[in-house]
């Protein structure tokens, strides 16, 4: 991969959460398996993997050329954007000329308490990198998030988010603008709350998430379950997307957490290192969805991407399941 587009890549992950924290603001202002064969994931677990890359979200001026320029005011996470750190430990799928189209997971969703300055999650990231990235980036995101900023709790609720253009002037979060349709019927829609919700001290509770794209419409379909089969939840209607109507070239799935001047950053997935399979946060039976509607299981040679090895860790793939997470701090 060339140094030009791996620096994308980490600057597109970051710039997704920038501007969802800057969403936010303008919202403000204006109004198969739990219990896998631990051992052998631990053997092949070491402090530095060698297909782990490190990535900080604090670009010096040499990165800074190769990134493609985006709105200032778009970008700004909050007005002190300065002093906001953002951490992912994440695996990436490589990308794929032929695509995706669609991608099937277990995720253990957790609940922290946390302050206005920190944010946490679990999501699955669904890129198009086709054509000018600054200006028409397609993405859909979705996964569990502790956000109190935006939400004004620390509660855990289903989170989703679409782009068509790096949210220059499309896109939101959840159902913030028109974009996401809800189906008649569905128990829980974007934003709702998770419930019940996994800790260290009690039992394991899963989501199921399924994103694929129909054929016929071109629609991405969203299927989520906790502790049970998916079910229809709604769709992004491809009239949403350019390149993400036609199919994805990467898929991106793990944690991300974030803070702010004056806090710490927050724990990441249960709050325990991926080193520590009993207790850490889990993403399982990860599939990912072919044109032919063929599923794989995610490869064990996916790349990895942790931001700061002595807060979070993730744990490399062994049988389409992974660890992620971390206790956070001072980093």
């Amino acid at each position: 991969m060339s140094h030009i587009h791996l620096v994308l890549e980490i600057f597109v992950l970051c710039t997704i959460f920038f501007v969802h924290q800057g969403l936010a603001d303008q919202l403000t202002l204006n109004t198969h398996e739990e219990n896998m064969d631990a051992s052998s994931m631990l053997n092949s677990m070491k402090e530095n993997p060698t297909n782990s890359q490190y990535m900080d979200c604090n670009f010096s001026s040499t990165d800074i050329i190769y990134m493609p320029q985006i709105s200032y005011a778009q970008a700004l996470p909050s007005k002190n954007d300065d002093d906001t750190k953002y951490y992912f430990a994440v695996h990436l799928t490589d990308d794929n000329d032929k695509g995706y189209y669609g991608i099937s997971a277990n995720m253990d969703v957790y609940g922290h308490n946390l302050n206005v300055g920190q944010l946490s999650a679990g999501a699955i990231w669904i890129h198009n990198w086709e054509g000018d990235v600054n200006k028409k980036l397609n993405t859909i995101i979705v996964g569990w998030v502790v956000w109190p900023y935006r939400f004004n709790d620390s509660r855990t609720p289903l989170f989703t988010v679409w782009t068509k253009d790096n949210h220059r002037s499309t896109g939101c979060v959840n159902l913030d603008c028109p974009g996401f349709k809800v189906v008649k019927g569905s128990p829980i829609s974007p934003g709702d709350i998770i419930s019940p919700i996994s800790g260290i001290s009690r039992k394991r509770q899963t989501i199921t998430i399924r994103v694929s794209k129909e054929s016929s419409s071109g629609d991405w379909w969203l299927y989520y379950g906790i502790n049970g089969v998916p079910i229809r939840v709604g769709y992004f209607p491809a009239s949403l997307f350019d390149s993400l109507s036609t199919k994805a070239t990467q898929i991106s799935i793990g944690g991300h957490a974030r803070s702010t001047k004056n806090t710490i950053a927050p724990p990441m997935g249960s709050g325990a290192f991926a080193s520590n399979p009993g207790q850490a946060a889990s993403i399982h039976d990860i599939w990912l969805i072919h044109k032919d509607r063929r599923s794989t299981p995610i490869g064990n040679d996916a790349r990895t991407k942790v931001t700061d090895g002595k807060l979070y860790s993730a744990s490399p793939i062994g049988r389409a399941q992974f660890f992620y997470g971390g206790p956070g701090g001072k980093s």
